[in-house]
C-alpha cells in the first residue's frame, strides 16, 4: 500500500507539472542543505531542491543520491565505480522528519528565481524523475547529491551565474578529511584507496561537491542578465536545528578511538621484536614473511584493481603501490624453494632499495600519505633488512669457520 501511495503521488505531481509551461508566480524553489550524520554515507551532508506551490498544495523535495545496499553486487560495483544511484522525490514534511530522527540540522536557501526559471527547473526535475531518466552513474566527486542540484539550477537560469570565488586553496583530500576527521579508520581507507588526483588544488566549482560549500556559494552568487544583476538567493532560513541530545547519543555509539597509527605502530614494534630475535638466533621465520607479504600483496591487488580496472576518477596514480603491490606475492612462493635462496636475497635487496627511496621522498611525493602508512612501510623495510643481515651473518660464520680450519 505504501508503494502504491508513493507511485500515485508521483503520477499526480507529473500530471500537475504539465501545467507549468505557462508562468506561475506561486511556484517557489529553494536549496535545502542537511548537516552530516554519523553513518559513513551521511558524513558529507545532503542536498535537495524544495519545490513549493501553495496554490496547488505542492511541497516536495527532489534529492539525488538514493541507493540501496541490497542492489546485486553492490560492493563490487561500488569498488569498480559502477554504482547507479537515482533521484528521490519525497514530501517535504517526511524529508524533515527523516533528518529530525538523526538530529541533523536543515537549512533552506530560498532561490531568487523568475517565474519562468522556476517553471523550467520544475519541469526539468519532473522529466529527470521519469523512470527512464531517474537512474544515473554516481561519482562521489563530480556527480553527486550536491553537483546535480547545482547543475539543474545553473542550466535553467536566464543569465550567467557568477560565483564569489573562494580564497581558499584546497584539495579534494583536505576537504574529505574535514568531513572524516572523527573517523580515522575511514580516513585511512580513503587515503589508501585514492591516489594523487586528490591532492591537486581544485577550483571553487569543484569544491561544491560538498553540500555546505554549495549552499555558501549559492548564497553569495549573482545572476548576470542582459540588463540586470541580481542575487541568486535570499538569506538562509533554519528549518530544523540540530538536536544535541540525539547527536550525543549517536556519538556515544561510535567505536573506541583506536587509531590506525596506534595499530600500525604496535604492529611495527611486534615485527621489530621478532626480527631482533631472528638476528640473535641467526634463523629466518619464513611463516612470518609468508603471511606478511601475502597480506601486503593482496592489498596491492586491490590497489591495482582500483587503478587499472575501476572507473573511479581519483585512483590513478596511487603512490601507495610502491609499498603494497601484487609483486609482493612472489616472495611467499619462492621463500619455500631452496634453489631460489639467492633470488630471495636479491628480492629483499631490491625491495629495501625501493622502499628506502620512497621514505626519502615521502614528504615530496605529489600525494599526501596517511601518517599511519609509515609504520607499515617500515615493517617491510625491517623484514628485508633482517633477511639480508642474517644471510650475511651466515656467510661470515662460514668464512670464519674456514679460516679456523
Amino acid at each position: 500500500m505504501k508503494i502504491k501511495r508513493i507511485l500515485t503521488f508521483i503520477l499526480f505531481i507529473c500530471s500537475l507539472a504539465t501545467g507549468y509551461s505557462s508562468v506561475n508566480d506561486s511556484l517557489k524553489i529553494s536549496l535545502v542543505t542537511c548537516s552530516p550524520g554519523f553513518r559513513v554515507y551521511e558524513l558529507f551532508g545532503h542536498t535537495g531542491l524544495r519545490v513549493q506551490d501553495p496554490s496547488r498544495h505542492i511541497d516536495v523535495v527532489f534529492h539525488y543520491g538514493v541507493f540501496s545496499f541490497n542492489t546485486p553486487n553492490f560492493i563490487y560495483r561500488f569498488t569498480k565505480g559502477e554504482t547507479d544511484y537515482s533521484i528521490g522525490l519525497v514530501d517535504f514534511k517526511d524529508f524533515v522528519y527523516s533528518y529530525a530522527i538523526r538530529g541533523s540540522k536543515i537549512t533552506e536557501l530560498p532561490l531568487n528565481l523568475t517565474p519562468e526559471e522556476s517553471g523550467r527547473i520544475f519541469q526539468a526535475l519532473i522529466i529527470n524523475n521519469m523512470p527512464d531518466n531517474r537512474i544515473y552513474r554516481y561519482n562521489f566527486l563530480y556527480d553527486n547529491c550536491a553537483t546535480r542540484p547545482r547543475n539543474m539550477i545553473t542550466e535553467n537560469l536566464s543569465g550567467e551565474l557568477q560565483y564569489a570565488e573562494s580564497r581558499d586553496t584546497l584539495t579534494f583530500r583536505e576537504m574529505i578529511h574535514s568531513c572524516t576527521r572523527n573517523y580515522p579508520w575511514l580516513t585511512f581507507g580513503i587515503d589508501l584507496a585514492l591516489g594523487s588526483p586528490l591532492d591537486y588544488p581544485i577550483t571553487y566549482k569543484e569544491q561544491m561537491f560538498l553540500p555546505d560549500v554549495l549552499m555558501d556559494a549559492f548564497e553569495k552568487a549573482r545572476v548576470i542578465g542582459a540588463d540586470t544583476i541580481r542575487r541568486l538567493s535570499g538569506d538562509p532560513v533554519l528549518i530544523l536545528p540540530a538536536d544535541p541530545v540525539r547527536m550525543a547519543v549517536a556519538a556515544e555509539k561510535q567505536p573506541l578511538k583506536i587509531t590506525p597509527l596506534m595499530v600500525t605502530s604496535l604492529f611495527l614494534l611486534l615485527i621489530m621484536i621478532i626480527s631482533v630475535i631472528e638476528i640473535l638466533i641467526c634463523c629466518h621465520c619464513r611463516i612470518v614473511d609468508t603471511v606478511l607479504f601475502s597480506v601486503y600483496g593482496l592489498v596491492g591487488c586491490l590497489l591495482f584493481f582500483l587503478m587499472f580496472v575501476s572507473t573511479h576518477p581519483a585512483t590513478y596514480p596511487n603512490y601507495s603501490c610502491f609499498w603494497a603491490n601484487p609483486f609482493l606475492l612472489i616472495l611467499p612462493v619462492i621463500i619455500w624453494v631452496k634453489s631460489m635462496k639467492k633470488i630471495v636475497y636479491y628480492y629483499h635487496f631490491v625491495n629495501f632499495a625501493v622502499l628506502l627511496c620512497l621514505l626519502l621522498w615521502w614528504y615530496w611525493l605529489p600525494q599526501q600519505m596517511n601518517i599511519a602508512f609509515l609504520p607499515l612501510v617500515l615493517v617491510l623495510v625491517v623484514r628485508s633488512v633482517t633477511y639480508i643481515w642474517i644471510e650475511r651473518k651466515k656467510v661470515r660464520i662460514v668464512e670464519k669457520g674456514d679460516v679456523e680450519r
